[in-house]
């Protein structure tokens, strides 16, 4: 079920080039090989992978060598024989000792244990993958949208700038009162305000990307075209979309073995009340010197049962202390399935709404820009206030604003979409690669 993603990006996109600037899908590359979250998920994996040999290794025979030398120093007081006094000899042994299960309850269940462990980390890896796409495009873009807030900022206090020096021009020839310079001073304090806090949200933007793929000298990422295609979900149905997530969403389907785990583990603290068969067999040899040398070759075959009485009520409490961890991963499974159907709802409502936004928002754009002309020029004739202008100025550069959220929300919602269904693919990624300049 995991896939090797790394191998199948070179496949599919050739390996990275290292350059200053980056598109969506080379910054993707490097988030595969640095990212320390998918690596972690990756040692997991392999970790979770080697509980069944471990468990399997509790079924299989155990076999042993053992042996020991001695020197004996031995004084006889009393004896059957009357032959007291002190004697020192060598004593020595060894035996092969062999033990193999018969019967042992708790470590079949153990071994079926291993299936759920292993798949829910799978399970978890390629949850990772898919998360990790869906980061790096946030983060990537979230670069792009501190930096529209930059632009429009310095434009935002470039145009009240503009209009500081025209007012304070104005009031020297008596054109308007000095209250109309004080308005203007105090917008133009407001923007520069805003644009210091808008460069420190890029530099922040720029940190919450390399965090990701790796300290690097990248300078610069490639942009948004003015213009792509919106496309409505296909299929354009919420409860088809809801249904497949919670079918095949990799976190819901991690939960579930978790829950399958912590089920079978109930029956291996139960297994404390069942009998165990054990079937043994040694073969040794134990020489002695001195005067009362001796050599004994011996060979052992049996089966040794175990049956559990009372031991102080232990069993049963682990019984239901995995009963009650049955429980928790249960309602942690029921928690994840209504979390995942919230995003699935949100995101595909998102992607719509973005759509509608975008559409709107673009008229908004070309229209305030009229108002702001028009009301400019009614402040050079004296028929609106600075403070008309100023107001249709910052409904202008939030139009401006608003347009270019709602065109990068259309983008992490399709992604967001996809990925809660479990179905998002460096395909995709591609694609919205090429909506880049």
């Amino acid at each position: 079920m995991r896939k090797t993603i790394s191998v199948c990006l070179l496949l599919l996109f050739g390996a990275a080039p290292m350059a200053s600037a980056l598109d969506l899908i080379q910054t993707y590359e490097l988030a595969v090989q640095n990212d320390p979250t998918l690596r972690q998920a990756l040692a997991d994996y392999e970790s979770a992978k080697e509980t069944r040999p471990q468990a399997k290794a509790q079924l299989l025979p155990n076999l042993s060598v053992n042996g020991d030398a001695n020197r004996v120093y031995q004084d006889t007081r009393k004896s059957p024989t009357g032959r007291t006094g002190s004697d020192t000899f060598n004593s020595s042994g060894i035996s092969i000792d062999l033990f193999q299960p018969v019967y042992r309850r708790d470590r079949f269940y153990q071994l079926q244990q291993t299936d759920d462990l292993i798949a829910s980390a799978d399970a978890q890896y390629l949850a990772a993958e898919q998360d990790l796409m869906y980061r790096t495009a946030q983060a990537y873009f979230g670069i792009l949208d501190a930096q529209e807030n930059v632009k429009f900022a310095e434009a935002n206090k470039k145009a009240i700038a503009r209009q500081l020096d025209q007012a304070k021009q104005r009031f020297e020839v008596g054109l308007i009162a000095i209250t109309d310079v004080h308005e203007a001073q105090a917008a133009y304090d407001g923007a520069r305000s805003t644009e210091i806090a808008a460069k420190n949200d890029v530099d922040s933007a720029w940190e919450a990307l390399l965090q990701i793929i790796g300290p690097r000298p990248v300078e610069e990422i490639a942009t948004l075209k003015p213009d792509f295609p919106l496309t409505p979900p296909e299929p354009a149905d919420l409860e088809q979309w809801s249904e497949t997530a919670l079918k095949q969403n990799l976190s819901v389907l991690a939960a579930y073995h978790r829950a399958e785990l912590a089920r079978k583990g109930i029956e291996v603290q139960r297994s404390g009340h069942y009998p165990t068969l054990d079937l043994v067999a040694s073969y040794g040899v134990d020489d002695t010197t001195g005067d009362a040398a001796s050599r004994f070759d011996t060979g052992v075959i049996g089966l040794q049962l175990a049956v559990p009485l009372y031991q102080g009520g232990g069993v049963s409490s682990r019984v239901r202390q995995a009963q009650y961890d049955f429980q928790s991963a249960q309602d942690s499974l029921d928690a994840q399935r209504r979390s995942v159907d919230r995003v699935v709802k949100d995101a595909y409502r998102g992607v719509e709404t973005s759509i509608s936004q975008v559409e709107a928002l673009a008229a908004t754009v070309v229209s305030s820009q009229s108002a702001l002309e028009a009301t400019e020029a009614g402040y050079e004739v004296g028929t609106r206030t600075i403070i008309d202008v100023l107001n249709v100025q910052r409904n202008k550069f939030d139009a401006d604003r608003n347009y270019a959220v709602a065109r990068y929300a259309y983008i992490l919602n399709g992604l967001l979409l996809k990925g809660a269904a479990s179905i998002l693919s460096p395909d995709d990624l591609k694609q919205v690669n090429v909506w880049l300049q």
